[in-house]
């Protein structure tokens, strides 16, 4: 599954569209759109989604076979 489908269902579960999201974060919908596509979202980006979503990232430690 790739960010793009990861952030709808987090959106979807707040009962809302990927469009309302990215104006909830102040961002461009179309805008937005584009950084998926060209795999181009920032730290930063992800993190004023995520603020919306109430969520937040979590850096784990990948585990050994």
């Amino acid at each position: 599954m790739n960010l793009k489908e990861q952030i709808k269902i987090l959106a979807t579960e707040k009962e809302m569209t990927l469009k309302e999201l990215s104006a909830k974060a102040n961002m461009n919908y179309t805008g937005l759109l584009d950084k998926f596509r060209r795999n181009s979202l920032t730290v930063k980006d992800l993190q004023r989604l995520l603020d919306v979503l109430d969520k937040q990232m979590v850096f784990i430690d990948k585990k050994k076979p």
